[in-house]
């Protein structure tokens, strides 16, 4: 990457960055709110189960990461490429988004984790999780984070390839090939066999990769889809704007 590549990748990095900061910090102070501050105290206070409240999280840090990657293209490509950012920069930092958002959704599970396996075991409780993980506790911060960060990445790269395609073809192509684009999802998904899918592979007797095995596994499928992303941003034309 050449150095006037790096200061426009790094800029459009910065704006979108900016633009997706508000709607991420509501979400985290939301879900904060609804699962820990709520769920947690209330199972505590009222004697539940010691399931874990918080694993439940885990499909709100997947999915409105998700949508926000389908924004990334349509809402963000035409104002860079009006800056003079190139499509190559702004594929750089489409990738760059990509790993942030995903990595600052891990620090938030992992974090929420600690806090309620604090809280559990303030009242001699353990919190148990329904569906499998590459933890066994809420303080294995070093398991958890590569775990979330991996996944979450994997749903934000689906929603940039998801909104890229309907950006580019319109509606009607992009809905027929939907089971397409989510493939790459899929592949991190079973690879990484955690939370709902590992559930499902259970289900279906499906034996799990060993971790040491399924993490650059699923790197390597994740690379692969973000180099592929990159390289479809830089075919895209822009679409006239309507008055």
């Amino acid at each position: 990457m050449s150095a006037l590549t790096y200061r426009r990748s790094r800029a459009s990095f910065l704006d979108l960055s900016a633009g997706f900061s508000q709607a991420v910090g509501w979400f985290i102070v939301t879900v904060a709110v609804i699962f820990l501050v709520i769920g947690v105290i209330i199972d505590l206070a009222t004697g539940g189960t010691s399931e874990s409240i918080w694993e439940n999280s885990a499909y709100a840090t997947r999915y409105f990461p998700l949508s926000m990657g389908i924004m990334i293209t349509a809402a963000y490509l035409p104002v860079a490429v009006a800056s003079g950012v190139t499509r190559r920069s702004f594929g750089w930092a489409g990738a760059g988004v990509v790993i942030a958002l995903s990595g600052l959704m891990a620090l938030f599970e992992a974090g929420g984790y600690l806090i309620e396996y604090g809280l559990y075991r303030a009242v001699g409780e353990t919190p148990e999780f329904t569906t499998p993980h590459l933890f066994d506790q809420g303080y294995q911060f070093w398991l958890i984070v590569p775990e979330v960060w991996i996944v979450v990445a994997a749903n934000v790269a689906a929603g940039w390839l998801i909104g890229s395609a309907y950006y580019k073809w319109g509606w009607f192509g992009p809905t027929l090939a939907l089971p397409l684009l989510l493939l790459p999802l899929l592949a991190v998904e079973a690879i990484m066999a955690v939370g709902w899918a590992g559930a499902a592979l259970d289900a279906m007797n499906v034996e799990h990769l060993p971790t040491a095995a399924a993490v650059p596994a699923a790197l390597a499928v994740l690379t692969l889809t973000l180099a592929g992303i990159h390289s479809f941003v830089r075919t895209i034309d822009l679409r006239p704007q309507k008055a």
